[in-house]
């Protein structure tokens, strides 16, 4: 008997699985059967058969999967952190990995088993990437210890210092031009020397999306000193970024003495 015949288990877990999803794209059966792990998915080629047509770009499968199996993101990462804020991130970074691009990992599932578990598992792996880059950014960031122009280097140091009003000034320009709530988040941080954790805890969200928030602010006032400094100062675009090296590194520092009366 030839493989794809009626009588061939993978034929008929294809037409069962097709049956069971008249309203998806039509999976080609050799694109079904490539997928297929041990030439046989057993009892889960219904599963096999929407993650395809997920993988096809299908938007009514992209929909099942949503309402079947990533709904299952919340209860798999509460254990490493409870917040919503947090289980929503892990599920749009997680719909991100699975459905977008030549690399989706959807495609990656072989019907080996239930997949609902499969996701849960990567929803799983992707919470604990998620909380070691917080952990990480948090044991990463530049010390206070020392006053900045001892951590720079004599060159920079001398230009740190003819210049250290207008840095200064533009420090305090590119804070006060922040939101609120980035404002906020950075005296906790910088100012008051909270951890991402208690901030999270304060805030009442995940520590990704805290490490996300911070990130996105210092970014902001370093973008806005470089543009404040670049209107101001008559200097070469080496001299300019060596001195905006310099306080980046101890961008803390400034920060935190600027941000204690903000």
């Amino acid at each position: 008997m030839n493989e794809g015949e009626p009588d061939d288990p993978l034929r008929r877990a294809y037409e069962d699985a097709r049956a069971a999803w008249p309203t998806l794209v039509t999976v080609p059966f050799e694109l079904f059967a490539a997928r297929a792990q041990e030439r046989s998915p057993g009892a889960f080629g219904r599963d096999l058969y929407l993650a395809c047509a997920c993988g096809l770009g299908d938007a009514a499968a992209i929909g099942e999967l949503d309402r079947l199996f990533l709904g299952v993101v919340r209860e798999a990462v509460a254990r490493i952190d409870r917040s919503p804020d947090f289980a929503d991130e892990v599920r749009q970074l997680l719909r991100k990995r699975l459905l977008v691009g030549e690399e989706a990992k959807i495609r990656d599932y072989r019907g080996a088993g239930a997949l609902a578990g499969w996701v849960r598992t990567a929803a799983v792996r992707t919470a604990l990437n998620l909380q070691r880059a917080a952990q990480k950014w948090r044991h990463d960031a530049p010390s206070a210890a020392e006053p900045l122009a001892q951590m720079l280097d004599p060159e920079m140091a001398l230009l740190y210092e003819r210049h250290k009003q207008e840095v200064t000034g533009a420090l305090e320009r590119a804070i006060a031009g922040l939101e609120p709530e980035a404002r906020l988040l950075l005296r906790f941080y910088y100012a008051d020397q909270l951890t991402i954790s208690r901030i999270a805890a304060i805030k009442g969200v995940g520590l990704a999306t805290v490490h996300r928030r911070l990130t996105a602010a210092t970014e902001a006032v370093l973008a806005g000193v470089r543009g404040d400094l670049s209107d101001r100062l008559q200097l070469s675009t080496g001299s300019l970024d060596s001195l905006l090296r310099g306080v980046q590194s101890q961008i803390d520092l400034s920060l935190s003495q600027l941000l204690r009366g903000a």
